[in-house]
């Protein structure tokens, strides 16, 4: 069972700790590094960073696909892919960056404070491992909950 964050931004809106990574991971992840969580709410967030930046693929093309970050010609974080792992290199203005999982600070790691990129990630994410459909309270907490889905649970 996650924790409710009750402090800063969060203060009364009931939001658990995998939620307030999908809806703002910038925050999350500078809350992190920052010490702000206390207690057993810390545990839980050192136990949720860590999991958010070892995301396996998806069972069915783990073996085969690979991530493709995309970071803007201005040096922006713009969106991620799976590809084929075999797949050529890009050729163009924008510049490409594969990982073989899928690292929700990875945008932080481009540029500090990008609230956009970190949004774009999010639909990214979205995307690919929830089909699309909102990030419900529920099927966030059991993906999270589930050591099956990372490298490092």
């Amino acid at each position: 069972m996650w924790a409710e964050v009750n402090f800063g931004k969060w203060t009364g809106k009931g939001k658990t700790l995998p939620q307030v990574l999908v809806a703002d991971p910038d925050w999350f992840f500078w809350a992190v590094s920052e010490g702000a969580f206390k207690g057993a709410l810390a545990i839980q967030a050192e136990t949720l960073a860590r999991r958010a930046k070892g995301i396996k693929l998806p069972a069915k093309i783990a073996h085969t696909h690979c991530v493709q970050h995309w970071i803007t010609p201005d040096g922006k974080y713009a969106r991620f892919d799976l590809i084929d792992q075999d797949q050529g290199s890009h050729h163009g203005s924008s510049t490409e960056i594969r990982r073989n999982t899928l690292d929700l600070e990875f945008p932080r790691h481009i540029a500090p404070y990008d609230k956009l990129g970190c949004r774009q990630m999010m639909n990214s994410f979205k995307s690919y491992w929830f089909d699309g459909k909102a990030f419900t309270k529920n099927k966030v907490e059991t993906f999270f909950d589930d050591p099956t889905n990372f490298v490092n649970p």
